[in-house]
């Protein structure tokens, strides 16, 4: 089985973890993913882009990219260019458990994911949406009386105040420019059927497209094949179903596996460990620099 083109980066030990960070790019950096949700604050710095799930982004100072978890993405820019940003990793199990019925704090990467709008452009309202992150920062930098109450209370107040406005529409979603919008119908067809048999000719068949054109164009804007995405993602839903509890067998079958040997392979060489394995450790993902 082929295997997908991108890897698992960054690590997450904890419920969250945030980042202020203004080195240069020193590496290109490959599609990746994440097995949590990803905030990215662009603070500012030389002409920076952001790819996302086919998608790239001309960003500008204080837009807020969201990285749902298993969202493949990438910054695009040459080396030495200047990178001031904030990264807010948040654990899905985490987020979960300080919501409430009526407020569950994953929606607005739930809803990006769902719509395909990653980047907030955020504009006048920056230094409201941004003051309780430097708030996050300088109570992590000097820990006090009632710590995990008001650490979670500034997550929570970022994530309401995000998703306040993006339901609103008080925030404006950035246009995505330099994408294929043949490639990025095909890439939210695809989100949509995850777990629904797909082949290149059908899919090839839908979109009115040669599917050798297809294939070409498809790597040529995400750096991997059709085939590959879809295993990848595929392997990280079942992932996320075994985390939750789950069956093995029965989490490679709702996650579009025919063949749990071939689940159970191509699991092993993507995460490292056994499905089996899995149940018994942590979810943490690999050891890596993140962007």
């Amino acid at each position: 089985m082929e295997q997908p083109g991108y890897e698992q980066r960054g690590y997450l030990r904890e419920d969250f973890r945030l980042f202020h960070l203004s080195a240069s790019m020193t590496e290109t950096v490959g599609w990746h993913y994440h097995a949590f949700h990803k905030l990215c604050v662009y603070l500012g710095g030389d002409a920076i882009r952001y790819g996302i799930e086919g998608r790239s982004y001309a960003l500008e100072p204080g837009d807020m990219i969201l990285v749902p978890q298993g969202c493949v993405h990438r910054p695009e820019a040459p080396l030495g260019a200047a990178y001031d940003r904030m990264l807010l990793y948040l654990s899905p199990e985490y987020l979960r458990s300080i919501s409430t019925e009526e407020t569950a704090l994953e929606t607005c990467f739930l809803q990006a994911a769902e719509e395909f709008h990653f980047v907030i452009r955020t504009g006048r309202r920056n230094g409201t949406l941004l003051e309780p992150l430097f708030a996050l920062e300088r109570t992590l930098a000097k820990p006090g009386f009632g710590q995990t109450m008001l650490e979670q209370a500034l997550v929570a107040q970022v994530l309401i105040s995000l998703t306040r406005g993006m339901q609103e529409q008080a925030l404006p979603f950035a246009s995505a420019s330099a994408a294929d919008e043949k490639i990025a119908a095909i890439l939210q067809y695809l989100a949509c059927h995850l777990t629904e048999p797909v082949s290149i000719d059908d899919l090839a068949a839908k979109f009115y497209i040669s599917k050798y054109h297809m294939m070409r164009r498809f790597r040529a804007q995400t750096g991997y094949t059709i085939h590959a995405y879809l295993t990848g993602k595929r392997l990280m839903l079942a992932r996320e179903k075994i985390a939750s509890g789950v069956p093995m067998m029965e989490a490679a079958c709702k996650s579009g596996f025919g063949d749990y040997s071939a689940f159970s392979r191509a699991y092993r060489k993507q995460f490292g460990q056994s499905p089996r394995a899995s149940c018994q450790k942590d979810f943490s993902g690999k050891n890596g620099k993140d962007t």
